[in-house]
């Protein structure tokens, strides 16, 4: 079955590729929809492999990714693997004509990000790029305030997002191979591009190594970054994985943008915050909390946006975030990489759209 077979009623197979956490939401979202099927779920290890095959009910159980898109029954492929392994899985369902939903980031060098986007360009599949914060409904409410231009022209932004030692220590065991810049800093790279509807033109980083290499996970403790955007807005950015273990949430993560004529900000870790100070001062009705999800259906944004990968192959809809989204984001983070590593100031090459 490839991206081009459809059919309103019977059931479309989907396979997912990764048994961690992320792709148990997968299949639990998979599960939840009347228009998917979970035809086949695949793990490195063939005990995991099995045990996602029973917990979640799929017809099958692979070992290699490549069985799985060979699979006549799986006509799209989620992969929730960790950041490192997602372009190879990604090139090779796009090549054999399967629809696709990669977790962020879309591929960890800009090579790969190249030359996904450009084969996705050229096919009929669907890749989508799973930046769910996309239909995060606090920052859905930021974007809509500034396309309504309640705050005016967008001056500077900031974007926290960052971890416990939990996450490096505990819940990855491939922290090594990664950094917090690389899985949380995909993330907040894309809310700030999708919040202000631009692209990121100028980056300068800095980067602190050490504490966490100390304790045996050898990569960045934190990277802090600055970022021009081609409408003129300038942002920090700030990616940690050393945030104290105390803390109520794994995560924090703030977004602030101030405009010609006001303010907004969203606290997720504080109930999904959402404030907006735009000339009347604050209002009960500026606040919003994150669940239901924005248009929802399943229970909270994150299933919301996988669920959208599912609408977008079977009721051939946009999908959320595309690989050209993907290949953007990709290319600010090795520019703030770069930047980090040199000390330079680095501009990057305009979008193609």
């Amino acid at each position: 079955m490839t991206a081009s077979s459809r059919t309103s009623k019977a059931k479309t197979g989907f396979g997912v590729v990764g048994g961690g956490l992320w792709g148990s939401f997968h299949c639990k979202t998979l599960n939840a929809l009347p228009n998917a099927e979970l035809a086949a779920v695949c793990d490195l290890d063939p005990k995991r492999a099995h045990t996602m095959q029973e917990q979640f009910g799929a017809r099958k159980a692979y070992t290699d990714y490549r069985d799985l898109i060979a699979d006549p029954g799986v006509a799209a492929v989620t992969v929730a693997t960790p950041d490192f392994a997602h372009a190879d899985i990604v090139l090779a369902a796009i090549e054999a004509g399967k629809h696709v939903l990669s977790e962020k980031p879309l591929a960890t060098t800009l090579a790969e990000a190249e030359k996904i986007a450009a084969l996705a360009a050229k096919g009929p599949a669907k890749v989508m790029v799973d930046f769910h914060n996309r239909v995060n409904p606090a920052l859905h409410a930021v974007k809509q305030a500034i396309d309504a231009g309640e705050i005016g022209l967008p001056l500077h932004a900031s974007a926290r997002l960052s971890n416990t030692l939990f996450v490096p220590f505990e819940l990855l065991s491939w922290a090594a191979k990664s950094s917090a810049l690389w899985f949380l800093g995909s993330h907040a790279v894309d809310a700030l591009r999708f919040a202000l509807g631009a692209e990121v033109v100028r980056v300068q980083a800095m980067k602190r190594h050490g504490f966490l290499a100390g304790q045996g996970v050898d990569t960045a403790d934190v990277h802090l970054a600055l970022l021009e955007f081609d409408n003129g807005a300038v942002a920090s950015l700030e990616n940690s994985w050393v945030l104290p273990r105390d803390l109520p949430l794994v995560f924090d993560f703030k977004v602030e943008i101030v405009g010609e004529k006001g303010s907004l900000a969203i606290d997720t870790a504080q109930n999904g915050t959402f404030k907006k100070y735009a000339g009347a001062g604050l209002r009960g009705e500026d606040m919003l909390g994150v669940t239901p999800a924005a248009g929802g259906r399943i229970g909270g944004f994150v299933m919301e946006a996988i669920a959208r990968f599912v609408d977008a192959v079977t009721l051939d809809t946009p999908v959320l975030a595309d690989a050209e989204d993907g290949l953007q984001v990709t290319r600010v983070l090795t520019a703030i990489e770069e930047a980090a590593k040199t000390g330079e100031t680095i501009k990057l090459a305009k979008s193609a759209r």
